[in-house]
């Protein structure tokens, strides 16, 4: 009698430590869970103890998780490639496009009947809303892109610009606008990613064309200890003077109804791609003259 009342306490106190042993292993797994859940770490799930259940219940939360995390990773890199194929494909299509309108606007000029005429101003109305929707998705795809990485080179940036001013010409001749052009004296070279480049100087340029009263400046220089300041200014309508300091932000518009068409994310992404490439730039006011400056810088 005496032994079987010793040997189910022995069991009953065994079971009692079993049970709280099972238990506080249940509430580390938990605790694991939801770090893992929180994104607090990315550890997979470990036993303190030896339960062939709670083992095999960890081994099928840690096989669920590596097939989540790596059906995860495959889907960032998908949508990693295809904001880069998006911005690529944008790129590509911007500099056939602007020859298209610059094309049509020549066209408009020469000697039309009233049905071709009429042809003309619908081909580049739809030309011109095409090239505001390619500008949007490279812009969204830009700013929502944490890849998005210079593939740097030797780049003439004087010749760049030159380059990029004459395909542009018909835009600014299009707006009455004659930009005052200042080159420094010889070239000016800089360690970077010339797509990138291009891309900031479209945005600055479009953003000047499209809130100027008439006047574009445009300059260039390079400090003796090898910084390059690049400056695009124009004139503002004095009662629609933008918020500098807020310039860069997303979606901000000096024109409050958008009746110009802008999307506000020109220059933000100005600003995205000015500091991947290294550089800074910022905003100021003087008069009704508008700057925006670059800060770049030759070397890497």
């Amino acid at each position: 009698m005496i032994f079987f009342i010793v040997f189910f306490g022995i069991l009953f106190v065994f079971i009692c430590v079993k049970y709280c042993l099972l238990k506080k292993e249940i509430r580390h797994l938990s605790k694991q869970l939801t770090l893992l859940s929180d994104g607090g770490t990315e550890k997979m799930l470990d036993l303190s103890l030896t339960d062939r259940d709670l083992e095999r219940l960890a081994g099928q939360i840690n096989r669920h998780y590596a097939r989540q995390r790596s059906v995860t990773a495959g889907a960032l890199r998908h949508e990693a490639q295809l904001k880069e194929s998006i911005a690529g494909i944008s790129h590509d299509l911007r500099t056939p496009l602007t020859v298209i309108m610059g094309h049509l606007q020549l066209l408009e000029r020469t000697v039309l009947s009233e049905e071709q005429l009429r042809r003309t101003d619908t081909a580049l109305r739809k030309a011109r809303r095409m090239n505001e929707l390619i500008e949007a998705f490279y812009e969204l795809s830009v700013l929502n892109s944490e890849q998005l990485q210079p593939r740097r080179e030797s780049v003439n940036l004087s010749n760049l610009l030159i380059d990029f001013l004459a395909e542009n010409a018909f835009l600014m001749e299009a707006a009455g606008i004659r930009p005052d052009i200042r080159l420094p004296g010889k070239s000016v070279f800089i360690w970077t990613d010339p797509g990138m480049l291009e891309r900031i100087l479209q945005n600055l340029l479009t953003n000047a064309i499209r809130y100027s009263d008439g006047d574009i400046r445009i300059s260039l220089s390079q400090a003796p200890e090898g910084s390059i300041t690049l400056c695009m200014e124009n004139t503002v309508d004095e009662d629609a003077l933008p918020d500098v300091n807020r310039m860069f932000d997303r979606f901000y518009t000096g024109d409050a109804a958008r009746t110009q068409g802008s999307t506000g994310l020109g220059l933000a992404v100005v600003k995205l791609l000015v500091e991947r490439l290294g550089g800074e730039v910022n905003a100021g006011l003087e008069g009704n003259w508008l700057a925006v400056t670059l800060y770049l810088y030759a070397d890497e």
